[in-house]
This record gives structure tokens, C-alpha cells and sequence, in this order.
């Protein structure tokens, strides 16, 4: 499943809060700046990144240019995105353009401000943002002259998805960035400053952590983000838990258990049964396909689930498992030819969706051997009832190795509503 490396409201913040400073709509101090940053997950580098504000008698131009590497597998991965805001020297942003860079794919997008508000063009799909919306980099710039920020952002590598942010003093050094999303999905990132005032380090909500660095380049080895990114599984009892989903489509899948540590809410999803830990804490699992879940009826009709199982094989016809190649967004998953399970999951709800069968995508962990994996699959109404469709594995009922933390819909805001449950999992162990 993708990570995505952005920052939210965090990036290009060097410098303390000050005392109370002029009126918001006043100019900035208007000094060129230059940044580098190592970017490291899971205690290992993985990026690098730039950032540059210059300043004219015109306004500023704000560029991030970010570079990533990694491993997934065997496979390399390298993502290159390039963020640029142009906005007046009261902060007012203008223009906004972002690019992407991957497996020989580029994908853009531009935003462009007007007398009514936002045009917004990504991937050709055009979209309207509100005029007081702000690119999510340019908030720093408004902590740096206010002491603070509260107002509508958007991120630009997110699909120019939209929020409430906030960034503000939380101690000597410190301030805390906070995005909402409509739907309740929301994000945190804590940012360390030293005594000068200088930025030191952000950490975010997934646990990337960007830091300052004079000589920050790309001179590291790449480390596998699957491994990092895993949860291990550990043996506490003996417990009679006997499954054998293996994500094939076949099998009995009779079931396993799991207990969780984190502060948890899971969905009632097809394959899950949840019920309080056994000491008071986390949540004890049951998995299984044959677990029906709790989520309310569709309309009744017809069994569907020959039509799913074909779109489930339609899709593998169509689509390559490779992790390495571009990653995939709502809009570009329908006509991908390669690409990992949330690729595989966004074609199929699109393809699912077109022929009128309802579908929802879930963010979740997969049970591989001794540790869980972040996944990414999608539930269907088959006019009788609901099931786990995982087309990357061609399971339709899928279930016995899927444990879903976020059921949402096939957007950017759900995909990052889906992110954010992944990081509440802090442990798993087997009775």
C-alpha cells in the first residue's frame, strides 16, 4: 500500500513563534531561505528534501522539492514531487503547481486562484477549491509572522484535498500542526525548534520524521518500507485459532485469532469479529470468511456475486502486481496496468461502482506468516449481503487474513481517513 510522505502544515516552518506580530494581512519579513531536511521511517533514511522561498518585489515564491527511496520487496522505488506556490508578499497565494515523478510516470496538477475562489486541475479533472483556502506549505510562512495560524488548507499532494489547520505554540520550542478532513479523518505533526529559532524536526502522525541537515542528500541505501512498516506478531498462548484464508480464493477459512493493542474502533466488515481484550485492553479478533460483519443492508435484489467474481478477474487480466510501479489515485486507478493492492482495490471499486453494485474500499492489515502488513481491499453488496473482495489476491469472499481498520470510500479523503487508522495498531499477538 502506498505511503505518501507529506508533512501537513509542517513543511518549510523555520522559526519559532514570535511575540504577537503585525495585522495578518501585513507583509512578511521578505528573506530568501534555503532548507535541507533528511527524511527517515522507521529509524531508517528513505528522502531528502528542499525547501526555497525567494523572495521579489512581487511576492514569494515557495518551492519543496522532495525525493524518496525505498524498497518494497525487492522491488526500488524512487517518488520525486515538486510543490510550487507563488502568492503576494502579504502571504495571499496565487498559483500552485505539483508534480510527480515515478516509475516513469509524471502526474500534475495546478491550482489557480480567481474571483471565485479555486480552479483546480488534476489529472485531467478539474475541481473548485474556496477562495480563503491555502496551500497547506505556505501556513508556515503565516506562523512566522503571526505566532500562530488557523484557517481552511488544502494539500497539494493529496489530490488538492481539502481541511481545517491549525498550527500553534504547545511549549518553549514547540508547535503542533493539526489537519481536519470533512468526514473526522485527521492528522497531527509536532515540530521542534532550537534555541535560535531555527526548525529542527517534525514528526508526523505515520511516524516520519523529518530533520534538519546542512548536507542532506540522497547517499544512503534504500531499506524495505513493507518490513518497516509491519506489525509482528507474537505467540501468547496456544488458542484455537486454525485459518487457512491465505488470500488465494480458496480454502476453508475457518478462522484465527488476534489481539490488538491500540486505542481501536473497528468497522463491523465482512471477515472480523471484534470483542473487548481479554485483560480490558485492545481488542480481541476473530477472522474468518465466513464472518458476515455488521454493516447495514443494501437494497435487496439480485445475487451479484458472479458479477463480482468476474470484475475481480477482469482486473487481474488488466493489472500487474509491482510494487514498483507509479502509485494510483481515484483517478488513475480505472486504467492502471500495474501496481500494489490499493491500485488493485481503487479498479475494482471503480469497475464495481459502474455496474451499480455498491462497494466501499477498506484500510487494514494483512496476515503474512508472523507480522501484520499494511493492505488495502474492498467490500461489496452482493444484493444478499455484504463481502471482502481482495482483487490483488482474486478473493471474492475474501476474509481469515484481513483485518480492516477504516471502511471508506474510493476518494483521496478516504484513502488519508484510511492512513491515519493504520497508526493506532500498536502491537499484535496470537492466543
Amino acid at each position: 500500500m502506498r505511503l505518501i510522505f507529506v508533512i501537513a502544515l509542517a513543511a518549510a516552518c523555520t522559526h519559532a513563534p514570535p511575540a504577537p506580530g503585525p495585522a495578518p494581512d501585513a507583509p512578511a519579513d521578505g528573506a530568501d531561505r534555503e532548507s535541507r531536511f533528511r527524511i527517515y521511517f522507521g529509524g531508517a533514511r528513505v528522502g531528502t528534501a528542499i525547501e526555497r522561498e525567494t523572495w521579489s518585489p512581487a511576492g514569494v515564491t515557495v518551492l519543496r522539492d522532495e525525493r524518496v527511496r525505498f524498497l518494497r520487496g525487492d522491488a526500488e522505488v524512487r517518488l520525486a514531487t515538486t510543490i510550487e506556490i507563488l502568492a503576494d508578499r502579504a502571504l495571499a497565494p496565487l498559483r500552485v503547481t505539483w508534480t510527480e515523478r515515478a516509475a516513469g510516470q509524471t502526474r500534475r496538477g495546478t491550482a489557480v486562484r480567481d474571483g471565485r475562489g479555486w480552479a483546480v486541475q488534476v489529472d485531467n479533472t478539474a475541481a473548485r477549491l474556496p477562495a480563503d483556502a491555502r496551500p497547506a506549505e505556505l501556513a508556515p510562512l503565516v506562523v512566522r509572522r503571526d505566532g500562530r495560524f488557523a484557517g481552511r488548507v488544502f494539500l497539494p499532494a493529496r489530490g488538492f484535498l481539502a481541511g481545517a489547520g491549525t498550527i500553534e505554540p504547545v511549549a518553549p520550542h514547540r508547535l503542533i500542526a493539526r489537519l481536519a478532513l470533512a468526514g473526522g479523518a485527521t492528522s497531527e505533526a509536532t515540530i521542534d525548534v532550537t534555541d535560535d529559532g531555527s526548525y529542527a524536526r517534525v514528526v508526523d502522525g505515520e511516524g516520519v520524521i523529518a530533520i534538519r541537515a546542512p548536507d542532506a542528500d540522497d547517499a544512503f541505501e534504500p531499506v524495505d518500507l513493507v518490513a518497516a512498516a509491519s506489525i509482528a506478531i507474537t505467540d501468547t498462548g496456544t488458542g484455537t485459532g486454525t485459518g487457512t484464508g491465505t488470500g488465494t480464493g480458496t480454502g476453508t477459512g475457518t478462522g484465527r485469532e488476534l489481539v490488538l493493542d491500540g486505542d481501536l474502533a473497528l468497522p463491523p466488515v465482512p471477515g472480523q469479529l471484534a470483542r473487548p481484550g481479554p485483560d480490558g485492553t485492545g481488542i480481541a479478533l476473530v477472522l474468518g470468511r465466513h464472518l458476515a460483519g455488521a454493516l447495514p443492508a443494501g437494497p435487496p435484489g439480485p445475487d451479484r456475486t458472479r458479477a463480482i467474481t468476474a470484475l475481480v478477474a477482469r482486473v487481474r487480466t488488466r493489472i500487474a502486481p509491482d510494487l514498483a510501479a507509479g502509485p494510483a489515485s481515484p483517478r488513475t486507478a480505472s486504467a492502471a496496468t500495474a501496481g500494489d493492492c490499493t491500485t488493485f482495490a481503487l479498479a475494482y471499486a471503480a469497475l464495481a461502482t459502474h455496474a451499480a453494485i455498491p462497494t466501499r474500499v477498506v484500510t487494514g492489515l494483512r496476515v503474512d506468516g508472523d507480522r501484520l502488513v499494511r493492505h488495502r481491499w474492498a467490500v461489496s453488496w452482493t444484493g444478499r449481503a455484504w463481502i471482502a473482495v481482495d482483487a490483488a489476491f482474486g478473493a471474492a469472499p475474501a476474509g481469515g487474513d484481513l483485518i480492516g481498520l477504516a471502511i471508506h470510500d474510493a476518494d483521496d479523503a478516504g484513502l488519508v481517513a484510511g492512513e491515519a487508522a493504520l497508526t493506532h495498531v500498536h502491537a499484535a499477538s496470537r492466543r
